[in-house]
């Protein structure tokens, strides 16, 4: 479960999700949205937006201001919307001068829409900086070190295996992964999490206002590295699991191989 928070940690801080800001000092009712946001190469939280005189935070000039970000992120379901998770932390905003931009944006690992959106007329880039994230998710509230979400040695430096998997562009990839799965496999999976199996963790069931669109369904909240997360309608109850995977998956091919060790291991059987 430590392993699943990081991963949905990371990935949201490396671009998933719609981020906002609220610079609680100077304007506190007023939220920066307009923004692309994601990790570079050293770890840093970055930033970018286009200037806006109706929104103070971006056209702040004075040095670091304090923040606070968040970022929320909704199932990758196309019939439904279900908010899958979300991170805030409270941090410090500092708008990067010109001389400063340049240096940035050659950092490979840099989103292009970032670069894009910095480079345009009265963009702005910026790093966030933080000490802590909390998670919010169907577990409940996660608090967790930046470092360690945004994969820090203590000595400083990204560590270049932590990487976010999947990335914004890979996500309805390793959605469709999901969709090959029927309904029986799936329904299979929470039947052996809810009846003990090791590999599933129930993380809510709660009374929901159904309709005839979701009863009896099978929605996928998310799917990365770590594992798959499920939810179920069922008698006006929603139920959310998340199902293990033995190892990690770093890229689509070894995560349709997990999918397919998750199924045989929950003695799930395709059918037609």
């Amino acid at each position: 479960m430590r392993a699943r928070s990081v991963s949905l940690a990371r990935r949201l801080l490396s671009g998933a999700g719609r981020a906002a800001l609220v610079a609680y000092d100077l304007e506190p009712l007023i939220e920066a949205r307009a923004l692309c946001h994601g990790m570079s190469a050293t770890g840093d939280l970055v930033v970018a937006c286009l200037a806006d005189d109706a929104v103070p935070t971006t056209t702040w000039a004075d040095g670091a201001l304090r923040v606070r970000l968040d970022i929320v992120k909704e199932a990758p379901e196309s019939a439904v919307r279900i908010t899958a998770c979300a991170v805030h932390l409270l941090g410090t905003l500092e708008w990067l001068s010109a001389d400063d931009l340049e240096d940035h944006l050659a950092d490979a690992e840099l989103d292009p829409r970032i670069t894009e959106l910095a480079t345009m007329v009265g963009g702005r880039l910026g790093i966030v900086r933080s000490d802590r994230v909390l998670l919010h998710d169907s577990a409940g509230v996660s608090p967790l070190p930046f470092g360690e979400v945004a994969g820090l040695h203590p000595a400083g430096g990204a560590q270049w295996g932590c990487r976010s998997f999947p990335d914004v562009e890979q996500e309805w990839d390793a959605r469709d992964l999901v969709g090959r799965l029927s309904k029986s496999q799936l329904t299979g999976l929470l039947t052996a999490a809810a009846a003990g199996w090791d590999a599933g963790v129930k993380l809510s069931s709660r009374a929901e206002v159904t309709c005839s669109h979701t009863e009896g369904r099978v929605f996928c909240v998310d799917i990365d590295r770590t594992g798959l997360t499920l939810m179920a309608v069922t008698l006006g109850r929603a139920s959310v699991h998340f199902l293990a995977f033995d190892e990690p998956a770093d890229a689509l091919d070894e995560l349709a191989d997990r999918l397919g060790q998750l199924v045989a291991a929950g003695s799930v059987q395709p059918t037609e």
